[in-house]
């Protein structure tokens, strides 16, 4: 779990029982685990189902929820409340060869 996790979850149970509104920042942090949630739970029913056309919506589903996902990432880095770390091009290069050599072992 990330700092920004940890600083959330934290705030989260200083507040329960509270009655205090949540942040907007705590909305944001709220929306984009939920959008987390829902892109895992849906990328089983993907992979699940077997009709084409219901296998089409679903990933159809699935790539919205993942577009609207990254909105929320980044209006929330553009705030300031989700600082990342920008990867380092052979760190890029490291992770596409590990998982192309994951593809290939299947």
């Amino acid at each position: 779990m990330n700092q920004q996790n940890q600083t959330w979850n934290q705030n989260q149970n200083a507040q329960a029982g509270q009655n205090q509104p949540l942040s907007d920042q705590e909305l944001a942090f709220d929306l984009l685990y939920q959008e987390k949630s829902l892109l895992a739970n849906i990328a089983s029913e993907v992979l699940e189902a077997s009709q084409p056309g219901m296998r089409q919506v679903l990933n159809d589903c699935y790539m919205q929820i993942g577009q609207d996902q990254l909105e929320i990432f980044n209006q929330m880095q553009q705030q300031g409340w989700y600082p990342v770390k920008n990867a380092q091009p052979q760190d890029v290069q490291t992770a596409k060869q590990k998982y192309q050599q994951m593809r290939g072992t299947l």
